[in-house]
């Protein structure tokens, strides 16, 4: 038994266990989830991890990016490679960084032109966001590829009420800036929501500063984003609802490479993401179809032509589009009042363009997926669900997942025990299976990358619900993963990794004037040869506070500490494997609400002034401050 689990074990022994309960359930929280189930769940009855954060928490906390939300919940890690709109990967639970899904609205948003599939989490915006939901662990039996690690699930909000909107903008110390504004409401069968976004950021070097020689040159690698977004939907009758989601995000960065200033280095893109979607509701609620189509384009252009700094760039003139066709149908039967079925079948249809200095490539594949979860409830507060699914590739053949979990609620204490065991997997890339080149060149005879996981955990509330404290064990197994073994022309499944490691979380509001969250991970991520992965850290911890002392006043602080981490050495000639330092980062918030549609507001990021690297060799923003007002009618 490893120290993990020896230490769980202790502590889930110290839990009261009483005998089963027959009152009605107390429940952790009255709230209901979408992505846990594919359909709208209680938080109680799920029996995996997840974590919600609503928009109310995202506008407290002033977070901007998405990228900004993901670093506060147990599990992920998150790896910016430098300032505003550079490379963010994220990781879930040791997987890698193109083995989790990432959704808005029901729509795919990895570039199928992109080398590995990873999301690049630096654009997205929560402005017109509900929520953003983050499932962690083996999810392929109700999504299917690429959710090995878990599912990142962004939901927008839809209009409702008479036409109400607003707006905010706030400037920086550094001179970025951040605004955006809404339209909202609805008339009759007919509803709407309209968000247009953007920031700019003048940017600073991301070349840390041992690889600046005294007087040397350095530029500014600066950023904007303009995002678009609308949702539109319309009753046709009492029991049939079409929705149209819509995003358009336009970007421009400046990037340098690995420890060396690079002026002349710009990627552009275009990223476009549609929906349709029709849902029922019919025979009083038992039967609840969706049907969705879903279309994105997804173009980059990267430049990099010859400077003094950089006088023989790799890539100098390069183009990449990426196109996803989605068409789902999905189906919730309610079979009784204490067993439930989901069903259903998704289309997938993906292709990849690509232009490098006139080295042209492309590819595609279609996947089909046939999926089933029954659900039940057969002993009062206690839930079960059992789901499995068959996916039909084009290039690889077929491939079976499935899950099973459970969920038990202790009503006199409040008390939950949770567990769940499932197998996933992600499909090559167009890339890993068509790309050319002379060093790791593409394989059409790849397999599947497969992950066997499993945990299980106990939540607990106390004092009235004034408290919950929380803890889950997790395990995965990961196997056939792709790599570019010697002599490195070809990449091949030839890889295995495992992960385990305990996440532990405590809420209180001890008095209504005061709030405080505080999440802890402990994670042991290695390869076949024991050899740890990278930008995973082994341990993270976060706090959050606010206390309102005044009516309309808000103050907050937030703590994230990470340390214990593995990355790839930058240094010329020494790819060895080495710990970064650790770094602890301190931001603090403010807000008044000077009448009650005008908000004044301000926060300091990163208030210690911390030098740090979250990638290697990728210089982190320094101290900053903002200061903004937010108005609504």
């Amino acid at each position: 038994m490893t120290p993990i689990r020896r230490f769980l074990l202790s502590i889930l022994l110290l839990v009261p266990v009483p005998a089963l309960a027959q009152t009605e359930p107390v429940g952790m929280s009255p709230e209901v989830v979408v992505t846990a189930d594919r359909v709208p769940t209680p938080i109680d009855k799920v029996t995996g991890s997840i974590t919600v954060v609503t928009n109310a928490e995202m506008q407290r906390n002033q977070w901007r990016t998405v990228q900004e939300v993901l670093r506060y919940v147990p599990g992920v890690s998150v790896q910016q490679s430098g300032g505003p709109g550079t490379q963010t990967s994220v990781f879930v639970r040791g997987a890698n960084s193109n083995q989790t899904l990432v959704l808005i609205d029901g729509i795919n948003v990895s570039d199928p032109a992109s080398g590995n599939g990873a999301v690049d989490f630096a654009h997205f915006m929560t402005e017109n966001l509900d929520r953003v939901e983050i499932v962690r662990g083996p999810m392929s039996t109700l999504y299917g590829s690429q959710a090995i690690g878990g599912v990142i699930n962004m939901v927008t909000k839809a209009g409702s009420g008479k036409m109400n909107g607003g707006a905010f903008t706030e400037l920086g110390s550094r001179l970025q800036t951040n605004s955006g504004g809404y339209l909202r409401g609805s008339e009759g069968r007919f509803n709407y929501n309209f968000t247009l976004a953007g920031t700019y950021a003048p940017g600073e070097t991301i070349v840390p500063g041992r690889y600046t020689p005294p007087g040397g040159y350095v530029d500014l690698d600066g950023y904007r984003n303009i995002t678009a977004a609308s949702r539109m939907g319309i009753a046709i009758d009492d029991n049939t609802n079409l929705t149209w989601f819509s995003r358009y995000i336009d970007t421009q960065v400046k990037f340098d490479q690995v420890g060396m200033e690079d002026p002349n280095a710009t990627e552009f893109s275009q990223q476009f993401y549609n929906r349709l979607e029709l849902d029922g509701n019919y025979f009083d609620g038992r039967w609840k179809p969706t049907f969705g189509i879903s279309y994105t384009s997804i173009y980059r252009h990267d430049q990099d032509f010859p400077s003094l700094q950089n006088p023989f760039p790799f890539v100098k003139d390069a183009y990449y589009n990426g196109r996803r066709l989605q068409a789902d149908w999905k189906n919730q039967v309610a079979v009784t009042e204490m067993f439930d079925v989901v069903a259903g079948i998704d289309y997938d249809r993906s292709w990849a363009y690509s232009n490098s200095d006139g080295a042209q490539g492309w590819g595609t594949m279609g996947q089909t997926g046939f999926y089933g979860q029954v659900r039940g409830n057969f002993i009062k507060n206690l839930t079960v669900t059992l789901g499995g699914r068959v996916d039909v590739n084009d290039v690889y053949g077929t491939v079976s997942t499935w899950r099973a979990g459970a969920t038990y609620l202790f009503a006199d204490t409040d008390t939950r025990f949770k567990g769940s065991y499932g197998t996933a997997f992600k499909a090559p890339s167009l890339f890993e299976l068509y790309g050319t080149g002379l060093f790791c060149g593409g394989n059409v005879n790849l397999r599947p990358e497969y992950n066997k996981g499993y945990e299980f955990g106990v939540e607990q509330g106390l004092y009235n619900k004034k408290v919950s404290v929380g803890l889950t064990y997790f395990f995965n197994n990961f196997s056939n993963l792709v790599q570019c073994p010697p002599p490195f022309t070809t990449l091949m499944n030839v890889a295995k990794a495992q992960s385990e490691g305990v996440e532990a979380f405590v809420k209180m509001q001890p008095v209504n004037w005061l709030d405080i969250n505080a999440d802890f991970t402990y994670m042991n991520a290695h390869d076949q040869y024991y050899t740890p992965l990278v930008r995973r850290p082994q341990n993270t911890f976060s706090l959050r506070a606010e206390v309102r002392p005044w009516d309309g006043v808000r103050l907050g602080m937030g703590v994230s500490q990470v340390s214990g981490r593995y990355d790839f050495s930058v240094a010329p000639f020494n790819p060895t494997i080495i710990q970064p330092s650790p770094y602890t980062l301190l931001r603090f918030t403010a807000a008044y609400d000077v009448r009650p549609n005008i908000e004044l507001f301000a926060r300091v990021e990163n208030v210690l002034n911390q030098s740090y690297e979250e990638p290697e060799g990728f210089q982190a923003p320094y101290i900053q401050a903002f200061v903004g007002i937010k108005g609504r009618f």
